[in-house]
């Protein structure tokens, strides 16, 4: 008699899903590190050094992408391919979450359609999970063509 259900079958997927889930985790855990660099960078840039604040945060984000590139380029995917192409392409990545991050907040607080606090939170949640498929699937993806 042939089984409609093979748990030997389903084995593969959960393989895929839980080495999904394990990329994602360190993904997250790599940006947890840079946003806490970017936030005392520019904390310290601004209270410390008298940095004006825009100046200060350009400076942040800098010190943030070197934590983000290395911890992603080498822990969570791997080393794929050649750390140069690599890096443009992931820099091209956060520059757009970047900018994306800060018109997303700009619309939701000049039409106050949300409080700036959920404001926030919801452009923290959304704007890491377009960054994390961007990287997945191009900007640290092994054999593509140089830039």
């Amino acid at each position: 008699m042939k089984r409609i259900f093979d748990p030997n079958a389903a084995w593969p997927h959960q393989q895929k899903l839980f080495r999904e889930f394990v990329f994602a985790c360190r993904f997250g855990l790599v940006g947890v590190a840079a946003t806490a660099v970017h936030m005392l960078a520019v904390w310290l840039l601004i209270d410390g050094a008298s940095v004006p604040l825009l100046l200060a945060n350009l400076i942040a984000f800098l010190m943030a992408f070197g934590i983000s590139f290395s911890g992603n380029y080498f822990w969570t995917f791997g080393s794929p391919g050649r750390p140069k192409s690599a890096m443009r392409r992931f820099f091209l990545i956060a520059s757009g979450a970047f900018s994306i991050n800060t018109v997303l907040l700009a619309l939701l607080a000049k039409n106050q359609w949300l409080a700036p606090a959920l404001a926030a939170v919801l452009a923290a949640t959304v704007i890491p999970a377009f960054t994390y498929i961007a990287s997945r699937v191009w900007g640290f993806k092994a054999g593509l063509r140089a830039d």
